[in-house]
């Protein structure tokens, strides 16, 4: 049998072509992952679910698996293997979320996005690290063990969807879902040279899912191109929920005239020379404004959601951080938040993606920082470098709009630079359309992750 090909799409077109059966396909994807998971420790727990069809010990009927050709390419995502955060409900099994590798959980149904993208065909491989409940910028958490960026050994990779993004960059899966309350999903991306998507709240199913700060939280996924995260998302969101794709969307770029590093900075003035940004804002006036708003919402749901772990002192040092300013916070300023937001969307909507359909932004302000540079008690730990790894997130969690980050080019180590695209409510196949055709233009047709990671083999 012939190598995998690189990307989901790609391995797609092997599958229609007859090039290998989905039996075969899905015994090279867990070879791989089981090869690979040693040098590249984000699986919590491997999972042997085979898609429609298949029973908990990958047969129909629980047996010995049966013949490479039983499980027939009857699905759009047959064939696929995918892993996912460690924060999303199983069947019989209730996630770990980063504190412990979880438990069997009689009764316990898939959560409701695996359990489309499993009616789509897909295989939920396994279960991968993550911050512990979701509660960090980067990989760090001491409970499991550390986890390494696979383009760059000192590199930090982010969080907290960092299991999600590793795997999916050492090509270990084709994608992975994610969450997002604060740039989750997003800044893995940006760190490990991925597409990360952070739906539009509350268009994909957070049933099943663990909370940590509702008002914020979305699921989002990571892929290695936009066309592989197309085809995750439409298993995850039925036809009638999909807007149409703009042929010609009007993009508008925000260029913060401060604050950038200077290769990030050159990096989105070519991207947006080359794609034509017609209007480049120095300044975005609603962001501070925003971001505050944004913390306000998570530290106050953040305490709701840990409050007996705040009371009784065990909580972990790095949830902690993240919980307890919500002890202090102001309720009045909490429901004020909360009770503005649409109106405050509406504004944002109106000055930024009314004459527009797209806004460019930073993801990172920076080029990726090295792990100990942003790892609290190391002593190169630099606070600011940590904070500016979500400078560009959070409010755009707040506002509760689509936002798609994906590299655009390679920093003086080369490693990628990313960008962030944001768009209005339910406009996720525009944005990733106009990923598409950064891509091909940029990288070419194998997907972003080949241009920045060397696979094995």
């Amino acid at each position: 049998m012939s190598a995998l090909a690189p990307t989901l799409t790609g391995l797609q077109r092997d599958l229609r072509a007859g090039a290998l059966s989905c039996d075969e396909a899905l015994s090279a994807q867990r070879q791989r992952l089981t090869r690979l998971a040693p040098r590249w420790p984000c699986v919590v727990q491997t999972l042997s679910i085979l898609g429609p069809g298949f029973g908990p010990d990958n047969s129909p009927d629980g047996g010995p698996l049966s013949s490479p050709s039983s499980h027939p390419l009857s699905h759009p995502l047959s064939g696929i293997g995918l892993a996912h955060k460690d924060i999303f409900e199983t069947s019989g099994r209730r996630p770990g979320v980063g504190h412990d590798c979880g438990q069997a959980a009689p009764g316990v149904q898939n959560a409701a996005a695996i359990a489309s993208l499993e009616r789509a065909g897909a295989s939920h491989l396994a279960s991968l690290t993550m911050a512990e409940y979701a509660c960090g910028a980067t990989s760090h958490n001491p409970r499991f063990a550390p986890l390494p960026n696979p383009l760059h050994a000192r590199a930090v990779v982010g969080g907290s969807s960092s299991g999600s993004a590793v795997a999916v960059a050492c090509e270990m899966v084709y994608g992975a879902l994610g969450t997002d309350t604060a740039g989750s999903v997003r800044i893995p991306a940006a760190t490990c040279g991925l597409l990360g998507l952070k739906t539009t709240h509350g268009l994909v199913s957070s049933q099943g899912v663990f909370a940590l700060a509702p008002s914020l939280d979305g699921v989002g996924l990571l892929t290695r191109s936009a066309a592989d995260a197309q085809q995750m998302l439409a298993a995850l969101v039925p036809p009638a929920q999909r807007r149409p794709v703009l042929a010609q969307p009007r993009l508008k770029a925000w260029l913060p005239e401060a604050g950038l590093h200077r290769q990030v900075a050159s990096a989105l003035q070519a991207l947006a020379r080359d794609f034509g940004f017609d209007e480049r804002l120095p300044l975005l006036p609603e962001h501070r404004e925003l971001t505050a708003l944004s913390e306000i919402v998570l530290h106050s749901e953040v305490a709701t959601t840990h409050r007996t772990g705040l009371l009784d002192g065990t909580l972990a040092a790095g949830v902690e951080s993240v919980a307890l300013p919500g002890l202090v916070i102001e309720p009045r300023w909490y429901q004020a938040a909360l009770r503005d937001r649409s109106a405050r969307v509406r504004s944002f909507v109106q000055a930024h993606l009314q004459e527009h359909d797209i806004l460019l932004l930073p993801a990172l302000p920076q080029p990726l920082p090295d792990v100990s540079v942003v790892t609290p008690g190391s002593p190169d730990f630099d606070v600011r470098q940590l904070l500016a790894l979500h400078a560009f997130m959070g409010f755009v969690n707040y506002l509760g709009l689509p936002s798609v980050v994906i590299p655009i080019a390679r920093d003086e180590r080369g490693l990628p630079i990313s960008v962030q695209l944001i768009a209005r409510p339910f406009e996720e196949q525009t944005l990733l359309a106009l990923a598409d055709r950064i891509e091909r233009q940029y990288f070419g047709a194998d997907g972003f992750t080949r241009h920045f990671f060397k696979p094995e083999g």
